[in-house]
């Protein structure tokens, strides 16, 4: 016997509880994602990063999104027009460094803005033309790891997880993510009473995604193993 779980939510949780609790046979069971969909709304900014900081006191708040580099520069001129603020904001695309000018000092402190756009924490000085130390990290999230609970056999960064399914979007955000692997792969199953299972959907770091409140919908597969 196979089963087949359909689970949609608006959290990068899901959970799905089953009463009465599915029994298993005493013999191997694999479970696999068979599809996942929901809408490319992963921010690159948000409240841990949006800060922009000039002459250590006047702070900017970026409202949270996805953005690339340009969407970024668009919003802060626009923003400080209204002080007489003159701000430059762009990237290379041959040496893949991040270019900043602005007629106030910006300050690069341990707020996580400065890593997005490739800058070590200092001062950047007025009316200077800075070169980012480093490539910038406008994206943040370099895979989408669906990890299942009941599920065992795959690791992250050498440490075991419930990972069934790992891939990066292919749409641009604000398009609808479909992902329908089409070599499917199974994983053991630990229970052999299922209750409830539960989805998670991580980064590459294994943190929880925000899909700010987007909805998904997964479906899974379990079955006896062949």
């Amino acid at each position: 016997m196979s089963y087949s779980f359909v689970k949609s939510g608006n959290s990068s949780i899901l959970t799905a509880e089953f009463n009465p609790p599915i029994y298993l046979e005493d013999v191997p069971y694999v479970i696999s994602l068979v599809n996942f969909e929901t809408f490319n709304a992963i921010p690159n900014m948000d409240d841990r990063n949006n800060l922009m900081i000039h002459d250590d006191a006047y702070i900017t708040v970026i409202p949270p999104g996805s953005y690339e580099l340009e969407d970024i520069n668009q919003y802060l001129k626009k923003h400080y027009e209204k002080d007489h603020i003159t701000f430059d904001l762009f990237a290379n695309n041959n040496t893949l460094r991040t270019h900043l000018k602005s007629s106030t000092q910006i300050t690069f402190r341990d707020d996580p803005i400065g890593k997005l756009l490739g800058f070590k924490n200092k001062d950047l000085e007025p009316n200077v033309e800075h070169i980012s130390d480093f490539p910038a990290e406008i994206i943040n999230v370099n895979s989408l790891n669906i990890d299942c609970s009941i599920a065992e056999g795959s690791f992250l960064n050498g440490v075991p997880v419930h990972i069934i399914h790992q891939f990066f979007p292919s749409v641009s955000p604000g398009f609808k993510i479909i992902e329908s692997p089409q070599n499917v792969i199974y994983f053991p199953v630990t229970a052999k009473v299922i209750d409830k299972i539960t989805i998670k959907i991580l980064d590459q770091g294994g943190d929880l995604v925000n899909f700010r409140e987007e909805t998904i919908t997964l479906r899974l597969h379990l079955k006896k193993l062949d």
